[in-house]
């Protein structure tokens, strides 16, 4: 066999190895992070639904009550967050704690949400969804 064909060879098969690898590691990554409340929490977490209308974002809580545009959180708490839209597509945006997920109508998003540090974060839409755009601003506040 020629040197240029064995040195072929050696850089496909080498290409693919290591691409394979990537694969690997970034799919056991990407499951840990989707899963990342289920493997952790053991059932110790609180379940919050996200709803994004025009142009508001309304917080549904496990015990009935609601809040509009206003997230309402312990520090340190674990919350599994179901984002979708009743109108447009949305996206729940907190630049402080870089989360970005969209909310689309007929689809539920699980995000999982845990702040260690008590404070307020502002919460926008990050996808144009009309006239009011700029008005769908909300914010989190993180309590001790």
């Amino acid at each position: 066999m020629e040197k240029s064909r064995l040195f072929e060879y050696l850089t496909i098969f080498g290409a693919a190895a290591v691409l394979g690898y990537l694969a690997v590691v970034a799919a056991a990554n990407l499951y840990a992070i989707d899963n990342y409340g289920y493997r952790y929490a053991r059932g110790d977490y609180q379940t919050i639904k996200v709803v994004g209308r025009q142009f508001s974002w309304e917080f549904q809580y496990p015990n009935g009550s609601r809040s509009f545009n206003t997230l309402y959180v312990k520090a340190g708490a674990l919350y599994k967050l179901e984002i979708t839209s009743m109108d447009v597509v949305h996206s729940f945006y907190i630049p402080q704690l870089g989360i970005k997920y969209d909310a689309v109508p007929g689809f539920v998003y699980v995000m999982w949400l845990k702040v260690d540090k008590p404070g307020v974060y502002d919460i926008f839409c990050a996808e144009y969804c009309g006239s009011g755009h700029y008005l769908m601003l909300g914010r989190v506040v993180v309590e001790p």
